[in-house]
């Protein structure tokens, strides 16, 4: 695995988390690696069956809002884990990549139950250096 993109932001409730990428499909991808980070140790994770998510059109936000929703929905309805995640733009929407298993309690432990992505305070911007993400987990 690559080095950590993303870091907790302090917030007086939940997880606030801040993510770096050099393009948009790249922050997409290092954000779901980031949730699937906070739920479980994804290093324990086999990168055994494959899932594809599609962002649908709209800014930026809205992008990696539709992404973040649905890995979270692959976790919360299929118990799918996500090892790693790969996107390209297609038709000018993100379309992810994702590798991972169903859960397994024996080698699988929980860190925390994250209920919801937020759309608030969710900002992506663009620098000299890339992309950066910032939103809140709600736990």
């Amino acid at each position: 695995m690559t080095r950590r993109r993303f870091r907790l932001l302090p917030h007086t409730a939940d997880l606030r988390v801040e993510v770096r990428a050099a393009d948009l499909p790249s922050l997409c991808a290092a954000s779901v690696e980031a949730l699937f980070s906070l739920l479980t140790d994804r290093r324990k994770v086999r990168p055994t069956g494959r899932r594809t998510l599609e962002s649908g059109s709209g800014d930026p936000e809205e992008r990696l809002l539709s992404i973040l929703r649905q890995a979270l929905l692959l976790f919360s309805l299929e118990r799918f884990l996500v090892r790693d995640a790969g996107a390209i733009m297609q038709s000018g929407n993100v379309s992810l990549t994702v590798r991972g298993e169903p859960v397994d309690d024996a080698r699988h432990s929980a860190y925390r139950e994250i209920k919801a992505v937020t759309a608030h305070a969710l900002t992506v911007e663009e620098g000299p250096s890339g992309f950066t993400a910032r939103f809140v987990l709600d736990v």
